[in-house]
């Protein structure tokens, strides 16, 4: 176990370096660091307390103090998701309020177990400090938080995945379906040693700081994991919807918002498969609800409201549904038999194979080369 605890702050350590010296980083990174800082106080901290327990307490000073950190965990996640899924999101003083039991709680723990002397921190540590009030409650108030600000991003990301549907036509590097694992399986995992926590304050089964390192040991898979992955993880709103329409076009605009506030969806709708079917913006693979706005001279709200409400779909299945339905006229033509299903996807528009595929999928029924050797 103690290596796993070693690997785990090491890792964390060099992944937090990294991320400082990248080049490019996002405003979400600094709360990405912040959570590799936590996970290096926590997992050496862990390793610390094996190593005063196994000799004699070398370093009593450093004794039970990095669990405290447990408590900033959900709120620095919290922030890195709503940094990097909330394109306006800015820092406010109330956001202060999400570490207000980290201070009060790290607080009240100096007063009655950090700042004792060495001898009395030691005789706690090995004889009184599991049947202390103050260890249970903060056992209690670590798991409320952990599994609770879990639960939270947790929505919080449901809610990403539906925003992104709403404004792009690819979504395979942005719709953080990483990051729902790592919660997820953070959740599973918290919940679990949480309640092995609590069960071994009342029942004592075995020794505290080996239930941790067991804990802490999954950790160091945390790590490498949300490291990986969140290193790699791009800008998601790189544009900036309905601001770039001409002002030259007010005035339409405003006609157009009159008929939306009427439920009068008709002229848009003709505006807008016209446009689809001669101009066939759909084979841009970056194309956005920004971008088509901004060529059809329509607010994306307006345009999104049409989308959603009229045609019952999202920006994103509106955009893959004529991406697939191009791809069905163009893998027929003889000029295109040199090209590979992927190929002739990548040329609809499309930028992924996986993409391209659950589109086919959903609208057909069948895969894209199951369709082809139907009609063929």
């Amino acid at each position: 176990m103690n290596i796993l605890l070693i690997i785990g702050f090491v890792m964390s350590c060099f992944l937090g370096f990294l991320l400082i010296v990248k080049k490019n980083k996002l405003p979400s990174d600094r709360y990405l660091v912040g959570i590799f800082t936590i996970y290096a106080i926590t997992i050496g901290g862990t390793f610390i307390d094996g190593y005063n327990l196994e000799n004699g307490y070398p370093y009593p000073h450093l004794l039970n103090f990095s669990w405290l950190f447990l408590l900033l965990h959900g709120p620095f996640l919290w922030l890195y998701i709503k940094h990097l899924t909330n394109e306006n999101m800015k820092l406010r003083r109330i956001h202060m309020l999400h570490f207000a039991p980290f201070i009060f709680y790290s607080v009240f723990h100096y007063f009655n177990f950090l700042s004792l002397p060495s001898d009395e921190k030691i005789l706690l540590t090995n004889q009184l400090f599991a049947t202390r009030i103050a260890p249970k409650i903060g056992t209690l108030i670590i798991g409320l938080s952990t599994v609770g600000y879990n639960i939270i991003v947790l929505f919080m990301l449901k809610t990403h995945r539906k925003n992104i549907r709403n404004k792009f036509s690819n979504i395979e590097n942005i719709e953080l379906n990483w990051l729902r694992t790592f919660v997820v399986a953070s959740l599973v995992i918290f919940s679990i040693n949480v309640l092995l926590f609590i069960l071994n304050n009342h029942m004592q089964f075995t020794e505290d700081h080996k239930l941790s390192q067991v804990a802490y040991s999954f950790s160091a898979v945390y790590v490498f994991y949300i490291g990986y992955f969140g290193i790699r993880q791009g800008q998601i709103f790189v544009d900036n919807p309905g601001k770039t329409v001409e002002k030259s076009h007010e005035r339409q605009l405003q006609k157009e918002t009159v008929n939306i506030e009427k439920k009068d969806y008709s002229h848009i709708i003709s505006k807008l498969t016209i446009f689809m079917e001669i101009e066939q913006p759909f084979l841009d693979p970056e194309l956005s609800l920004a971008k088509l706005s901004d060529l059809l001279q329509i607010k994306p709200e307006i345009l999104s409201e049409v989308l959603n409400a009229s045609l019952n779909q999202n920006f994103f299945e509106y955009i893959n549904k004529y991406r697939v339905e191009e791809f069905k006229i163009q893998c027929l033509k003889q000029d295109k038999k040199h090209l590979s299903v992927i190929g002739i996807a990548y040329d609809c528009g499309f930028n992924s194979k996986a993409a391209f595929y659950r589109a086919f999928n959903k609208f057909e029924g069948m895969s894209p080369t199951t369709y082809i050797s139907k009609v063929s």
